[in-house]
């Protein structure tokens, strides 16, 4: 009897360690663990950065995982709540007017708005001017940004509205930069730009880049358009970049982020793939999306179905876990060893009794 159970154990130690090792190799389950938004969420909440907070969660509020979470409802409607109060929102408009610069569309608005009206060009400059007096530093970003905004408002003004485009493109250059939002590529070219277009008194040069940023801005909103902005390395990835709003709407920024990038980089390969596979790929963040281009995007759903189906039996899912704790802790070497050791002693070795 016990050599009949010491064979059986054997046998399931083969068993297990060969299934362990097709299955880290061929769907690599280890890798995939949905991302558990809430403890980041609370970080930007105690930072009260309610705006971040908010999109962050609420992205993944989509997905089947979170939308069951009640914790993850609560927090939501917290978050809601302080951003709809009145005071909060005040605290934003008035932000967006004496700063030029705001983390939510109330204060981004108003910072714009008093950009359109020479308020904001006029403060800019007269601060910058106070620091030249001064012998303080002068931000040379901002005032060439201020210079081009006061042309384009003159612009605009003589030409009844029909270089509105540009004004709002300047308010929103001004806008990234306050908010730390324009990338060193860009900087430089605006402060060039700057000198020929006073010396000129046309600003139909900085014409490509404006339409870019109306573009993603209509399709994405102005603060996802400005985090984009800042991800850009040049004018060609800036475009390539309004090429992708274009097609994932409001959830690109969400997207490069959790992609690492991915989505830009692999924008090739990833554009035959439906955008409801590449969203539940970022669920599970960059290991989402190297099974999503590695495996195709069948094997990618069926290892995602597989996991969910076997969460689901087997005294709830407890046998799973051992699995999915096991194909992450024990090394392909210790597997093989372990194959091996079960193989050898389950052969039928037999002793040969010397004769005389």
């Amino acid at each position: 009897m016990f050599k009949f159970f010491y064979k059986i154990t054997l046998l399931l130690l083969l068993l297990s360690t060969s299934t362990v090792l097709y299955q880290k190799h061929t769907y690599a389950y280890h890798t995939l663990v949905q991302i558990d938004p809430i403890p980041l969420t609370q970080k930007l909440i105690k930072k009260e950065k309610y705006a971040e907070a908010y999109e962050y969660l609420s992205y993944f509020m989509q997905f089947e995982y979170m939308y069951k979470n009640t914790k993850a409802h609560l927090l939501l409607q917290k978050i809601s709540d302080i951003r709809s109060s009145t005071d909060y929102q005040s605290s934003k408009i008035a932000e967006g007017i004496r700063t030029g610069t705001s983390d939510e569309v109330v204060g981004q608005v108003s910072a714009i708005g008093s950009d359109f009206f020479l308020i904001g060009d006029i403060r800019d400059l007269a601060l910058e001017s106070t620091h030249y007096f001064k012998d303080e530093k002068v931000d040379i970003v901002l005032v060439s940004l201020s210079s081009i905004g006061l042309i384009a408002s003159v612009t605009t003004f003589f030409s009844l509205g029909s270089t509105a485009l540009a004004k709002s493109g300047v308010s929103m250059l001004k806008l990234a930069h306050k908010s730390k939002r324009i990338p060193l590529w860009l900087r430089s070219y605006l402060v060039k730009q700057s000198k020929k277009i006073k010396e000129r008194k046309d600003i139909s040069s900085l014409k490509p880049l404006f339409k870019h940023l109306d573009a993603m801005r209509h399709k994405i909103g102005l603060n996802n358009t400005l985090n984009l902005l800042s991800q850009s390395k040049d004018f060609k990835s800036l475009a390539k970049m309004t090429t992708l709003s274009q097609r994932y709407g409001k959830e690109s920024q969400m997207l490069i982020k959790l992609s690492k990038n991915t989505i830009m980089t692999q924008n090739k390969q990833l554009k035959n793939i439906p955008i409801s596979s590449i969203k539940l790929a970022s669920s599970y963040g960059i290991n989402g999306f190297t099974h999503l281009l590695k495996g195709g995007e069948k094997r990618f759903i069926k290892s995602t179905q597989n996991m969910k189906a076997y969460a689901k039996i087997a005294y709830k899912g407890e046998i799973w876990k051992i699995a999915l704790w096991l194909m992450k802790h024990l090394s392909d070497t210790m597997l093989l060893i372990l194959m091996a050791v079960s193989t050898i002693l389950l052969m039928p070795w037999k002793n040969k009794k010397k004769q005389r």
